[in-house]
């Protein structure tokens, strides 16, 4: 079962990646491309639906030129 401390922080995570690529003007697609990833499991993310392991947000963050910890704040 998923805690409300997990859910709370990939929220977080969602939000803060709609936020990014809005300032950069990106697309789904230009972030997974950017991030070595599928711009269908870019949208999971930012719906919340899946679980993402550190090595796919420190390959997010790097994208975005940010620290994992600046994905990972209050949005």
């Amino acid at each position: 079962m998923n805690s409300p401390k997990r859910k709370n922080l990939r929220e977080k995570l969602a939000a803060n990646i709609r936020k990014y690529r809005a300032v950069r003007n990106w697309t789904q697609e230009k972030l997974a491309e950017a991030a070595d990833s599928s711009q269908q499991y870019i949208c999971l993310i930012e719906k919340g639906k899946v679980k993402v392991s550190l090595e796919v947000a420190c390959d997010i963050a790097e994208a975005f030129g940010v620290t994992l910890d600046d994905l990972i704040s209050e949005p």
